[in-house]
């Protein structure tokens, strides 16, 4: 038996010889404590604590007295165990150490309450700065990102990095938008287009029509000035809105054979594969290879269990000026559509009452007219 191993335990021994009275006078005197002292037939058995085992062997170990030990109760038999085994106590040492520096990587991060769009911007910040599956992350670093999404995103009205355990935790608030409206400048509003006017809904100011007048551009709709009783000036900026019915014409001309930038049907991918931060391979893309790139980040995995690593996945699908072919119809369409796009562009808010095309199929493009009759909020400021 290992006595160091055991000076925690309580060791049961039994002690034979001449005299054993003698034996424990002897011991008393050594300051050895013995305790549960019983008398055998044959001797004594007793108890004492293992750190003072060895002095009591040391005693009593002439051929006057033989000592014998029954039972050890304590943790000394599982070190002795343990101490034949060395490697499990290092293994288990050196788990926890790995453990502890393993935790400061970033291993997953978890965007579950985002959706898709979300997910893809803030991981592009994260990129960013540096930060994806096998990171090694740091408290400002944290705190930087975490800053930049709040500046840099109108998608959250909130939110919060988490790091812990290697885990990356994303919390967040949908924004909510409040417009708030300057005050008015002294400046009044006129008329973008000629018009009969349907309804005023000034909000300040000094109206200078009527509904049911007839306006031409650039006639004044809303004043910031008027006089008093005395004759005095009184000035209030003005601000809303005056809807117009109008009659207005756009042109556009749609070529039937443009040149467009198309997807080749040739594509590449790169990848990079990062484990701790550090890359482990890399496949590199042609250098004179354009077009369209994509991004995609790639959790790695053996089976189900997660390593703190990413693959970065960067696609490019190639494009190239192509000359195109439209039919007749088709490029009639898109100069209809180039019609109404304008209209959208100087009045957002017009509703469409009637139109009136005039479409010219002509050689090399189709060239069409469009009268637009429409309400929409004619005035504006010079």
């Amino acid at each position: 038996m290992k006595t160091r191993l055991h000076t925690a335990d309580v060791l049961t021994f039994t002690l034979t010889g001449v005299e054993p009275q003698r034996a424990l006078t002897l011991a008393a005197l050594h300051d050895i404590r013995l305790f549960h002292i019983r008398a055998l037939p044959s001797g004594i058995q007793a108890q004492i604590a293992g750190v003072d085992w060895p002095r009591l062997q040391a005693l009593l170990g002439d051929d006057r007295w033989t000592v014998k030990l029954l039972r050890c109760r304590g943790p000394g038999g599982f070190l002795e165990q343990l101490a034949l085994r060395p490697g499990l106590p290092l293994g288990a040492a050196w788990a926890f150490l790995v453990t502890l520096l393993l935790s400061r990587f970033v291993w997953t991060i978890d965007f579950e309450p985002l959706d898709a769009d979300a997910q893809a911007s803030l991981r592009q910040l994260l990129a960013g700065q540096d930060i994806c599956e096998g990171t090694l992350l740091t408290k400002d670093a944290l705190a930087q990102v975490q800053a930049l999404a709040l500046q840099q995103s109108d998608r959250f009205g909130w939110i919060s990095l988490n790091f812990t355990g290697g885990r990356l935790f994303v919390e967040s608030t949908e924004a909510e938008h409040q417009t708030i409206e300057a005050p008015p400048t002294q400046t009044a509003l006129y008329a973008a287009a000629a018009g009969e006017v349907t309804a005023i809904e000034a909000e300040s100011g000094f109206c200078a029509v009527t509904v049911g007048q007839q306006v031409q551009a650039g006639d004044l709709l809303v004043d910031v000035q008027r006089l008093d009783r005395k004759g005095n000036p009184v000035l209030q900026g003005a601000s809303g809105r005056v809807l117009a019915r109008v009659e207005k014409s756009y042109s556009a001309a749609q070529p039937y054979y443009p040149t467009q930038l198309t997807l080749t049907g040739r594509s590449a991918a790169a990848e990079s594969w990062q484990l701790l931060g550090r890359e482990l391979y890399r496949t590199e893309e042609p250098a004179d290879y354009t077009g369209t790139t994509e991004i995609d980040y790639l959790p790695l995995h053996i089976g189900r269990v997660t390593l703190p690593g990413v693959i970065q996945r960067t696609n490019t699908w190639e494009t190239a000026a192509t000359p195109c072919h439209y039919s007749e119809s088709t490029a009639q369409a898109l100069a209809l559509r180039a019609c109404r796009a304008q209209l959208y562009r100087e009045f957002p808010d017009a509703i469409i009452e009637a139109e009136r095309r005039s479409i010219d199929p002509g050689e090399d493009a189709a060239a069409c007219t469009v009268t637009y009759i429409f309400c929409a909020n004619i005035a504006e400021k010079p």
